[in-house]
C-alpha cells in the first residue's frame, strides 16, 4: 500500500515527537491502530501491521479556556516543539518535513530536488472542539475530531501505553473503529480509504475483542444507521485491495466489516 520507505521515515521521526514532546501524549490514526492491533496481528501473519505515513497527534481544547489557557495549553506546547526544536514547517494545518526519498535526510530549503525524490513526512494535530478565536491564536484550523473528547475525559474510553519510554495515551479500539468510519466516507484519496478500511478490520479482527462486543460499544459513539450507510458504500474492488495488503480473502474481509451493519 505505502512504500516501506515512507512508513519507516515515518515510523522514525514518530519515534523522535513522541520522544521530544511532554507526556502523556495522545496517538491517533494509523499509528494508533498500529499499536493497538500489532502484537495480535504479528503472532498470526509472522510479520508487522500496516504502518502509516502520517502521524496524527490527539489534544484536548476546554470550551471553558481562555485565550491565555489556550495559549498555554499542551497543543501550544507542542507545536513549539514540533516548529522551533525538531524544524517541521507549518503547511496549512499540519506541520511536515520534507525527505529525500534516496538519501533519507532532510531536504534543505536551498536544496533543488525532483518531485518524484521528495517525501511529505507529515504531523497532524488534531482536536476535540475548536474555539472562535482559534485561527487569531495559531494561525491555522486544525482538523477536528469530537469523539477525541472521550479519550480525555473519560477513562474507559483509552488505555495507556510506554513506548519509546514516553506514556501514550491510545483510543480504546471502540472509538478509533467510530472514528475510521466516519473518516472512510470522507477521503478522496484512494490509498487513504483503503487503509482505513484495512484499518476497521485490523481492529475488529487483531484487537483482542470481540468484534459483535466491538460493534455494539462502538454504535454508542457513531449510530447504527451512519454505520449502515458506510458500509454500503465499500465496493467488491475495495475489500479486494484491501485483501491485497492484509493477507485474509476479500468475502472474509466482507463478511467481519459487514457484521457492523447488523442490528
Amino acid at each position: 500500500m505505502y512504500d516501506d520507505f515512507e512508513t519507516n521515515t515515518s515510523y522514525k521521526y514518530l519515534q523522535v515527537v513522541i520522544k521530544a514532546l511532554k507526556e502523556p501524549i495522545c496517538m491517533l490514526g494509523g499509528w494508533a491502530v498500529y499499536f493497538q492491533v500489532n502484537k495480535n496481528y504479528k503472532n498470526i501473519q509472522g510479520r508487522d501491521y500496516l504502518g502509516s505515513r502520517d502521524i496524527d497527534l490527539g489534544f484536548h481544547i476546554n470550551k471553558k479556556w481562555t485565550s491565555e489557557q489556550i495559549k498555554n495549553s499542551s497543543l501550544a506546547q507542542s507545536l513549539d516543539i514540533l516548529k522551533n526544536k525538531l524544524n517541521f514547517k507549518s503547511l496549512t494545518f499540519r506541520l511536515i518535513k520534507e525527505i529525500h526519498v534516496e538519501s533519507g535526510k532532510e531536504i534543505l530549503n536551498h536544496e533543488k530536488v525532483f518531485p518524484h525524490q521528495r517525501f511529505i513526512m507529515s504531523v497532524d494535530p488534531i482536536v476535540d472542539f475548536i474555539p472562535s478565536n482559534f485561527k487569531q491564536i495559531f494561525g491555522f484550523i486544525p482538523i477536528d475530531e469530537p469523539l477525541l473528547k472521550f479519550v480525555f475525559e473519560n477513562p474507559k474510553y483509552r488505555t495507556k501505553l510506554k513506548e519509546f519510554n514516553k506514556k501514550l495515551l491510545l483510543p480504546k479500539p471502540e472509538l478509533l473503529l467510530a472514528t475510521k468510519l466516519k473518516s472512510i466516507t470522507q477521503r478522496d484519496k484512494e490509498d487513504k480509504k483503503i487503509k482505513d478500511l484495512c484499518d476497521i478490520f485490523a481492529l475488529l479482527w487483531y484487537s483482542g475483542k470481540i468484534p459483535r462486543v466491538l460493534r455494539n460499544n462502538a454504535i454508542k459513539l457513531v449510530s447504527q444507521k451512519e454505520i449502515k450507510k458506510t458500509i454500503s458504500k465499500i465496493k467488491d474492488e475495495d475489500y479486494k485491495k484491501a485483501s491485497a495488503q492484509l493477507n485474509h480473502s476479500s468475502q472474509e474481509i466482507r463478511r467481519v466489516i459487514e457484521t457492523l451493519a447488523l442490528s
